[in-house]
């Protein structure tokens, strides 16, 4: 069986995988991305104002300049049942402005960044994980088994957290839920200019529209697991959820692995950025991944989760999408 030896090990694909592989590399660590090749999302997502800082500091602001890949977003517009509408207005922001991303077109320049930085990514989906932090790779273009030996595993493997779970993490999900995209076309006549997000109470669901680069808009509609299903061009799991513990001996998780939001959250990419940039600062501080830096890691993650929870409870409660 052949053997890969690597400073780090990052095991998926996505934005929090990617930058912290590329800013690993960029303090001179050998960093391996193991991709399967499923990973790409599709999705229009916000970067809101408080985000932009968490960019800046990660220095892919440049990205966000780019009419291909993010337009501007004035706010937030969310209507109730009854009609009523909310603003939440950006402008009264530090930063005035949010960004929708296009994810596919994101993502892909996320990758070039780690390319220059010196990142190695190979074609390998993780299967196991032994004690000796060895983990059991199979190549994705044949049959054959490869160990990766890595001073640190990164999981980016999204809501799977598959390496988290086999080192003995737990996934502690809160309300499950399900979206569902019912619509994603070119429509938008105004592509050229900033927009809103617009939020729509509908009874036992929630709406939203979101108006990203180049025209593009899509309609997406997020309700309870187990109600009756619609008409859906894709579904995916937005269940609110985090682990018991993001980070342990080896070990630390990012992005979505160690919690994940529903998108009225707003939080998916801000999520991955930001947790990708706190655990490589614990990756490459003194303590390392010590017990103590793993259990505050772990607290830090969980004390966002809960705040993240309680704005997007304040929401529904004002406007309750799930309960009659």
């Amino acid at each position: 069986m052949d053997v890969l030896r690597t400073d780090c090990l990052v095991v998926g694909a996505g934005p929090a995988g990617l930058t912290a592989a590329r800013l690993l590399a960029l303090k001179g660590r050998a960093v391996v991305v193991a991709e399967s090749g499923n990973s790409r999302t599709t999705r229009l997502e916000l970067l809101a104002p408080a985000s932009l800082v968490t960019v800046a500091a990660l220095g892919l602001d440049h990205l966000l300049a780019d009419p291909a890949i993010a337009r501007g977003c004035l706010g937030i517009r969310r209507t109730s049942r009854s009609g009523e509408r909310e603003y939440e207005d950006f402008l009264r922001h530090p930063c005035r402005l949010g960004y929708v991303v296009d994810r596919v077109r994101f993502d892909e320049r996320l990758r070039e960044e780690a390319v220059a930085a010196g990142v190695t990514f190979c074609g390998l989906r993780a299967i196991g994980v032994m004690p000796d932090r060895r983990v059991i790779c199979r190549v994705s273009d044949t049959s054959g088994v490869k160990l990766v030996l890595a001073e640190i595993v990164v999981d980016a493997t999204g809501r799977a957290a598959a390496i988290a779970r086999r080192r003995g993490a737990r996934v502690a999900v809160r309300d499950r839920m399900v979206a569902e995209l019912v619509e994603d076309a070119a429509v938008d006549a105004t592509a050229d200019s900033a927009s809103w997000l617009d939020y729509r109470s509908d009874g036992p669901t929630w709406s939203y529209r979101i108006h990203g680069p180049q025209g593009r808009v899509q309609n997406w509609r997020i309700r309870a697991s187990g109600t009756p299903a619609g008409h859906a061009l894709l579904s995916v799991d937005a269940s609110a959820c985090i682990l018991s513990q993001a980070a342990g001996e080896g070990w630390i998780a990012v992005g979505d692995a160690a919690m994940a939001f529903d998108p009225i959250a707003s939080q998916g990419l801000f999520n991955a950025l930001s947790s990708a940039l706190v655990a490589t600062g614990a990756l490459l501080s003194a303590d390392r991944l010590s017990p103590t830096a793993a259990r505050l890691y772990s607290d830090a993650v969980t004390a966002t989760f809960v705040r993240s929870e309680a704005g997007r409870f304040s929401i529904y409660n004002a406007t309750p999408p799930f309960r009659s």
